[in-house]
This record gives C-alpha cells, sequence and structure tokens, in this order.
C-alpha cells in the first residue's frame, strides 16, 4: 500500500526506530479499530430503534452460517424488499399503515436510480425508507396523521432556514412544499395527501419544486412488501412484542445486506433493540456472559455484545432501548438464531 499515511507513519517510526519500518499492518489494525468504535457510537448516541423483520408471528431473525461470497455488484433490484403477497396497498387499507412491523405498504422504485443503500422501517406508527448514493439522498416518510410526521427527526441535512410553504398536487392529490438551502443545493419537503386517512412526505435534494413534487408523484400505494432481517428471535421478556424493525440494504459485492433490527418491547414503555451487522472477523469477541448457547460481554453499562459468525449482534438497553435489564437482554441474545443466506433476503 502507497498512501499519504503510510510514508507519513513510516517516516515516522523510522526516525524513532532507527530502521525501515512496514507500516502496512499497523495502519490495516488502525483501520479496523477504528471501524470498531464507530459501530459502537453509532449505537451508543442513537435515540431510536430500527430493524428489518418478517411477521410478528414468525419472528424471523436469522443469523448467517457463513459470509456470502464475494460476487459483482448487485443491481437497483437489490434495494428492495420482498413483495408481502395478501397484504394490501396503502391505499387500499389506509387504517393499517405503521400498525405491523413486518409489512412496508408503499414502493418506490422510480427514487432508487443511482443509490447505494436503503433503510427501510416499519412499526410505531410510521412507515420509511431512506436512500443514500454519492450523488443524492432522498427519504419518504408514512403516517396516518400530520402530527406523526412532524415528530420525525430529519435526517439530510439543510441550513436550516426553511422557506414558505407554498399549495401543490401530487398526483392529483392536495399538499404543500417548501425549501430550506443545503449549500448550493435545495433540499425540498413535500407533503401531500395520497389518500384519505394517509399523509405523506418526501425529503430530496432537488432544483426546483416541480422536480420534487414529480418525483413524489412516482411513489406508489398499490401493494405491500416484507420489513425482513436475516434472523430471529426466538425468546422474548414476558409481555414483550414486536413493536418495529429496520434493515439496511446495499449495492455491495459482498452482499445486499448491511444492517438490522427489531425493537421489542410490551404496554409498559419498556423497549430493547436488537441489532446485527457482518463484520467478518477470527470470532475472538468472546465474553464471560451467558446469553443461551453464545458468550456476551459488555459494551459500557447499557450495551451487550456478542458474534456470530459473520455478524456482530448487539443488545440496547439503553438510547435504543429503555428499562429492560441486562438479565432481559441476555435472554433475548440468547434466543438469537440466524438465518442461512444474507444474499437472499427473500429467504428471511
Amino acid at each position: 500500500m502507497s498512501t499519504d499515511l503510510d510514508q507519513r507513519l513510516a517516516t515516522m517510526l523510522r526516525h524513532r526506530a532507527g530502521g525501515d519500518v512496514d507500516p502496512t499492518p499497523i495502519v490495516a489494525h488502525a483501520r479496523r479499530r477504528g471501524r470498531s468504535l464507530r459501530l459502537r457510537r453509532r449505537g451508543l448516541i442513537a435515540g431510536g430503534a430500527a430493524a428489518a423483520c418478517a411477521a410478528l408471528a414468525a419472528v424471523v431473525l436469522v443469523v448467517p452460517t457463513g459470509r456470502a461470497p464475494d460476487a459483482a455488484p448487485l443491481t437497483p433490484a437489490a434495494l428492495a424488499l420482498p413483495d408481502a403477497p395478501g397484504q394490501p396497498g396503502a391505499a387500499a387499507r389506509p387504517e393499517v399503515v405503521g400498525s405491523d412491523p413486518g409489512v412496508v405498504h408503499f414502493a418506490t422504485p422510480a427514487l432508487v436510480g443511482d443509490a447505494e443503500s436503503a433503510t427501510w422501517t416499519a412499526g410505531r406508527g410510521v412507515e420509511s425508507v431512506e436512500f443514500r448514493g454519492r450523488t443524492g439522498q432522498a427519504r419518504f416518510a408514512l403516517a396516518r396523521s400530520a402530527a406523526t410526521l412532524d415528530g420525525l427527526q430529519q435526517t439530510l441535512s439543510s441550513a436550516g432556514r426553511p422557506q414558505q410553504r407554498t399549495d401543490v398536487r401530487v398526483g392529483g392529490r392536495p399538499g404543500v412544499a417548501w425549501f430550506d438551502p443545503s449549500g448550493d443545493r435545495q433540499l425540498w419537503f413535500v407533503r401531500w395527501r395520497p389518500a384519505d386517512g394517509l399523509w405523506a412526505q418526501l425529503d430530496i435534494y432537488a432544483a426546483g419544486r416541480d422536480e420534487a413534487t414529480g418525483a413524489a408523484s412516482r411513489v406508489r400505494f398499490d401493494g405491500a412488501h416484507r420489513c425482513v432481517v436475516p434472523f430471529r428471535l426466538r425468546s422474548l421478556p414476558a409481555g414483550a412484542r414486536l413493536l418495529e424493525c429496520a434493515v439496511t440494504l446495499g449495492r455491495s459485492e459482498r452482499g445486499p445486506f448491511l444492517e438490522g433490527s427489531l425493537v421489542v418491547g410490551d404496554g409498559s414503555d419498556r423497549w430493547m433493540t436488537i441489532r446485527a451487522q457482518p463484520a467478518p472477523g477470527d470470532g475472538s469477541r468472546a465474553g464471560d456472559l451467558a446469553a443461551g448457547p453464545y458468550r456476551a460481554r459488555r459494551q459500557g453499562d447499557d450495551v451487550l455484545e456478542m458474534r456470530v459468525e459473520p455478524c456482530v449482534v448487539e443488545a440496547f438497553l439503553a438510547g435504543w432501548g429503555r428499562g429492560y435489564t441486562e438479565a432481559d437482554g441476555l435472554a433475548v441474545l440468547g434466543g438469537y438464531r440466524p438465518a442461512g443466506d444474507l444474499g437472499r433476503p427473500t429467504s428471511w
């Protein structure tokens, strides 16, 4: 490897050690350590949970038995969720939107473009997808009230100076649009009512109002898709059920699965997030805590972690959770069961 970083390290170490030094293993170790720290930091500061799941009856959570083989980069279709046969679209049944963490009641194939990843969420009153790529980003959210949309945290960057709203039509339905400056771009917000009893909002970088509303008009509400993650949870605390699922799919040559999480909880405002992320390694993360057939360890006071190849699996008791004990978290981790193939979301 021949980079400025390598050269600076070699120069510094040569000066201190008095001889030639190969910086390659040092740089590789530092990068691996940095990635691990970033994963921990993301989990500890987040305030909500994301997870992708199949129907609650089968709380589908799967831990892969092996790493998906390297392959050619995936097509935009890799970012789509599997179909949910027999489930209605949002237009036909507005009252089901956000009520089933295993189902998303809309589709956004026209928004994929050159996106590199898509994060789908369902449950707790909201369904959404966020696309990210080198040349553009967009987020779409669907709920049964405008107040629910108002409560969502903005995820795309802007100057924080929203301009006046103007009336628009999206697919013949009434709505409003406004923008917020973002450097030399404009972050547009389009909010409309795709059907009685539904509120939708698209946040997208666009050259103007017509481009933003045109993108919004291409969202479809005539079908449903399964929110899935590659693992099942066989053990939940007493009275707990699945509340929310989230999954991030990407177009990596290593496979489509980037991250998945499930939120479980009960009617007393207790909840816990279980998250899995691929992190191929040597399996050296075993801990001193028993979690069913696995060994877990503490990451600070509120996160439990274990390794189930090829993923790192975490239970968040605070930040992305509240009210459950370490014993509860270990019991849920003990019921974690992986899927056999990380590369086929239709099998999750």
